[in-house]
């Protein structure tokens, strides 16, 4: 507040308004000049405002919502560690069930990283997955010993039952389709894993009994 007065008609009011330059008269509505002194200390006064506005936002920042929402509280976790990015996105996809490139875009922002290297790493693993899934992930072998071993009749067999191609999702949401080149499992082959499950020296006759485990 600030002490002025209208030269107009000589009424006295404490002005309490933001313009540094003229304020009206109440009384007469006539334009008053600020004097220069008086100008310092309404500069003043919004620069206090402008710092308590800022300072209040740091203490309550604003709550995201949405995608961005959902990002926010998995970078949160790792405390915005860009060296984190492989941790961030393991934990957006087991959250979410996969990565849409919207949710790419928003941990580039939110992380501060390229958005093209935060999309080569979520296409470079198979972990990651840029389409929807189904709640149960079958992965097929398609390694060198498994093929050899009959890997190529379990999959079109699969592909037969599920109706739908390696990379698909059932039309139920209930099976995703995947090959990938080795399991680790060799010995055993074929082999599948269904949802961190291992199942080798598979049979076709087996497979839609396993399939009925997985509602």
């Amino acid at each position: 507040m600030v002490l002025l007065i209208c030269q107009h008609c000589n009424y006295k009011w404490d002005y309490q308004g933001e313009n540094e330059h003229y304020a009206t008269c109440p009384t007469c509505r006539y334009k008053v000049r600020v004097p220069e002194e008086k100008a310092k200390i309404l500069r003043r006064k919004g620069l206090d405002m402008e710092l308590k506005s800022k300072l209040s936002s740091k203490e309550h920042p604003v709550k995201l919502r949405g995608i961005a929402g959902i990002v926010n509280k998995a970078v949160e976790e790792y405390q915005y560690d860009k060296s984190m990015l492989i941790q961030v996105l393991l934990r957006l996809q087991k959250n979410f069930g996969w990565l849409p490139m919207e949710m790419l875009s928003e941990v580039s922002k939110q992380l501060e990283v390229p958005i093209n290297q935060v999309y080569q790493v979520a296409t470079f693993y198979k972990a990651f997955s840029l389409s929807p899934r189904g709640r149960h992930l079958i992965r097929v072998c398609s390694g060198t010993s498994c093929r050899v071993r009959g890997a190529p009749t379990i999959l079109s067999m699969l592909q037969s039952i599920l109706g739908i191609e390696a990379g698909e999702v059932t039309t139920d949401s209930r099976f995703s389709l995947e090959t990938v080149n080795c399991l680790g499992g060799c010995a055993l082959g074929p082999m599948m894993i269904i949802d961190g499950e291992y199942y080798g020296n598979l049979k076709l006759l087996a497979l839609k009994k396993i399939l009925s485990k997985y509602t």
